[in-house]
Order: C-alpha cells, then sequence, then structure tokens
C-alpha cells in the first residue's frame, strides 16, 4: 500500500520555534522528518528545545536531520561542528598517510556524531560521495575528498563509520554524481556531459558504501546527457535501474532538495515525480516551498 505523501517529506521550518501553521501540519500530517538550517539555529538548548517541540506535534519520533559535512558546509556554529577540516584536506592527508586518514575522518565524525545525538538529530547529510573534476563547478570542489574514486569510497566509509558508532545516520550524496556538473544545482540544471561507463565509475564510491551498509542516499540534480535528458532525481533508470538493480542499494533514496532550481520544475510536480521515479524520501528545505507542498496535500 502507498503511503501519504506527507510520510516520505522532510520539511524545512522557518524560524528558530515552530510558527502556528507549521504547528498545524505537524499535527494533522506528519512528516517523516525535519531539517534544520542555520537559520533554525541560534543555541544548543534553543535547539533541543525545538526538536523536542517538533517531536511534540507530530506525536512520533520524527526524523531530525542536518548538514554537517565540514568545511564550509556547517550549520551548527560552535564546537565540535565550527573549524573542521575540508573534505579535501583528508584526501591530501590521504596521499602522505591513508590509516591516518580514515582514523582522522573516522574520529571527528564520531565526535561530532555524538554532538549531534545529544542535540537530538538522527541524521546527518553526509559524506559527500561525488570525485572532484577540475572542470567542475566549484558547488562540490573541496567537499569532495579527492578525484579518485577509490579514495573517496575510503574515507566516505569512514565517515559513515565514525557517525554510525555515534547513533547518527549517515546520507551519502549525490547519486550518482555531482563532481564534474557544469553549475549549482541551486541556481540552474545542471549538466555533466560523460558516457556512461565513465559516470558509472565515477559512482563507484556509493556502491562501495551500499557493500557497508550506508542507508540512505540522496540525489543529484543533474542531467548526465549521454545517457538521458532528465534529471537524476526524477529518473527511473537512474535511481530503479542503476541504484536498485545495478548496485543493490535497498535502503532509501532521498530527493536532494526540491525547492532547488535544478530539479526543474515546481515543487509539488517535483515530488510525484521523484516519488514515481523512485525516491521514496523527499527533501522541502523552503517554507515556501513546504507551504506550497502543504497546500497542495490539503488542496489536491
Amino acid at each position: 500500500m502507498l503511503l501519504p505523501m506527507h510520510r516520505s517529506l522532510i520539511i524545512g521550518l522557518r524560524g528558530r520555534q515552530l510558527e502556528a501553521e507549521e504547528r498545524h501540519w505537524l499535527c494533522e500530517r506528519p512528516p517523516l522528518g525535519i531539517i534544520l538550517f542555520a537559520r533554525n539555529i541560534h543555541s544548543a538548548g534553543q535547539v533541543q528545545a525545538l526538536l523536542a517541540e517538533v517531536r511534540e506535534a507530530t506525536g512520533q519520533a520524527t526524523w531530525a536531520a542536518i548538514d554537517e559535512e565540514g568545511g564550509r558546509v556547517n550549520r551548527l556554529p560552535w564546537e565540535p561542528f565550527s573549524g573542521r577540516r575540508h573534505a579535501a584536506e583528508y584526501g591530501e592527508m590521504f596521499r602522505a598517510d591513508p590509516g591516518a586518514a580514515r582514523q582522522a575522518v573516522f574520529d571527528d565524525n564520531r565526535r561530532v556524531g555524538e554532538a549531534l545525538a545529544g542535540l537530538g538529530f538522527t541524521h546527518n547529510c553526509a559524506p559527500d560521495l561525488d570525485v572532484f573534476h577540475p572542470d567542475g563547478h566549484g558547488i562540490i570542489g573541496r567537499r569532495a575528498y579527492s578525484g579518485d574514486a577509490a579514495v573517496v569510497a575510503e574515507l566516505g566509509a569512514a565517515c559513515l563509520r565514525g557517525l554510525a558508532a555515534a547513533g547518527i545516520e549517515a546520507v551519502g550524496k549525490h547519486f550518482p554524481g555531482h563532481g564534474r556538473a557544469n553549475a549549482d544545482s541551486h541556481v540552474a540544471i545542471p549538466e555533466a556531459d560523460a558516457p556512461l561507463a565513465t559516470l558509472l565509475a565515477e559512482a563507484e564510491p556509493f556502491r562501495r558504501l551500499i557493500d557497508a551498509e550506508l542507508a540512505h542516499i540522496m540525489t543529484a540534480h543533474v542531467i548526465y546527457p549521454q545517457v538521458e535528458r532528465q534529471v537524476a532525481t526524477l529518473s527511473p533508470f537512474w535511481l530503479n535501474d542503476v541504484l536498485r538493480r545495478r548496485f543493490g542499494f535497498a535502503g532509501r533514496i532521498w530527493s536532494d532538495d526540491l525547492c532547488m532550481k535544478g530539479v526543474g520544475t515546481s515543487v509539488p510536480v517535483a515530488a510525484r515525480q521523484a516519488l514515481a521515479a523512485g525516491c521514496d524520501t523527499l527533501l522541502v528545505c523552503e517554507p515556501d516551498g513546504v507551504a506550497e507542498i502543504y497546500g497542495a496535500m490539503e488542496h489536491p
């Protein structure tokens, strides 16, 4: 039986405490989870109170996600979250001492995971499993561990293990790969122009982490024109043929934020198309997009 759409949603909130409309949505159509951004964060106590308020409204153990990759992708402006290395720095360390690099990534993510769990979070949208490409747009850049897929897989697995040791679920991103894409999918529809064999080789970190029991994978709002003219988030080929069947992934497929320009359509349309393509977890991060999708559910 198909679940109602709201049971697939992970939604962003407007501010540092729930607004009345948000409380209504959480009570009447509880989402699978929420995701916090800098706009939602003031202090540790405030974050704990907000997540408790969310779960009181839903009456459920609602997931709470965040983007804490390290480097420039940082939402919580205090230690141990602030001042962390970029992923690429671990890749540079790996060239000199692979064991030390793996251990450093594990230790960093266990420490961060323990702090996230203490605040009430359940999921971290990391590791970034994109393979760096020198001609790709800078939106990935030093967020990638390496230009070598094997190194990305090794260090991504260390991140996964560190978070898991703290009880935090990792979300690997952005399948099948954003590293060579030519634009920022927040503001445009990127393309990554390479043959299927190359793209599959660059997606190898995802396959390797599936073997390491990665349970959540986020899609890329990227078109791969030598394969098809559909963004991967809305593509049955990438999500079912490749990720499910070829790679054997049995976990949850998260869309990237459906409010981003890269998805190429409105939030309610994108949500329906993403579900039909194979996503079972829909990120809707911007408050206006959340209002749009809840409005569409209430007035179909």
